[in-house]
């Protein structure tokens, strides 16, 4: 990592303060050749597997970690080990998956988007089949539909409950994480890579973005892809009706609860919403509930 002060202080034609980190051969403009695509050194995080410490579960190939709070689950699966259990041809899909479902998964012409899709419908059905907490009744996965609805965002079809749970899914890289919790939840997470610096502009404003970077060991690449994190996390809880991406979103403060894992305090439309960060490896992971007064 080279000093900001190499590049005469300025970031997309804006000031960057000296002490934040700019990604090697990233000069004036921050502008990133379309062929690189490596990832960042991350400052120290926690390890995926010692955040997901719930006790995980193994399906076949799949290993299936869980982070449990009282309100809320995240599940995490690595999609290489989706890709083989599709590779094994085994009738892994109509294990997993609804009829409905594998209509939908039917449509995709890509293996990548196949995979992608199937790993976020595996974490979704372990996180409301975990601890039964979730769902009424013992129901095998084929037997829960996850599709999304007009937005996109996913939706518990089949069965149906009351309270009915909230879902939330996110890939990147090699694993799919889904969220569950009896409130609208959001839950992203990204691959660390250097080229998000081509998007600053459009992930926050100058401030968010030096708050951000100065706190995780003054990087810009793991600031911008912690605001990255946040903000979608957001919209996906909060505003996936809505138009735009960022913009809605205002990051006021950001707290260290210890090393690589902070809470984020948001505003949209003048009201709070609280985020959770954590740095996980080379991946950042961002969730949130619905805040009562948002």
């Amino acid at each position: 990592m080279l000093n900001g002060a190499f590049f005469a202080g300025h970031y997309g034609g804006r000031s960057l303060p000296a002490d934040i980190s700019v990604p090697p051969g990233h000069g004036h403009n921050l502008i990133i050749p379309t062929s690189l695509d490596m990832t960042t050194p991350c400052p120290p995080g926690t390890d995926v597997d010692a955040f997901f410490s719930g006790c995980s579960e193994q399906r076949g190939p799949v290993r299936i970690c869980y982070h449990d709070a009282a309100d809320s689950c995240l599940a995490l699966v690595d999609i290489l080990q989706v890709r083989e259990l599709t590779d094994r041809n085994n009738g892994a899909i109509s294990i997993w998956l609804s009829k409905e479902e594998q209509e939908y998964i039917g449509r995709f012409r890509f293996p990548k988007r196949h995979q992608e899709w199937f790993s976020g419908r595996i974490a979704a059905k372990a996180a409301l089949l975990r601890g039964g907490n979730y769902l009424e009744g013992n129901f095998s996965p084929g037997e829960i539909t996850v599709l999304g609805d007009e937005h996109g965002r996913p939706v518990l079809m089949q069965p149906q409950c009351v309270p009915m749970p909230q879902l939330s899914i996110s890939h990147s890289g090699r694993y799919g994480v889904a969220m569950v919790s009896l409130q609208a939840c959001g839950v992203d997470i990204q691959h660390i890579e250097s080229r998000i610096a081509n998007l600053g502009d459009h992930i926050g404003t100058e401030q968010e973005i030096t708050m951000a970077a100065e706190l995780v060991s003054g990087s810009l690449v793991e600031g911008l892809t912690l605001l990255w994190t946040v903000k979608e996390a957001v919209k996906k809880c909060c505003l996936h009706d809505r138009p735009g991406l960022f913009t809605a979103t205002a990051v006021n403060r950001i707290f260290c609860k210890r090393p690589g894992e902070w809470i984020v305090d948001c505003r949209l439309s003048g009201k709070g919403q609280e985020v959770r960060v954590a740095l996980l490896g080379g991946y950042m992971l961002a969730w949130c509930r619905r805040e009562h007064n948002a």
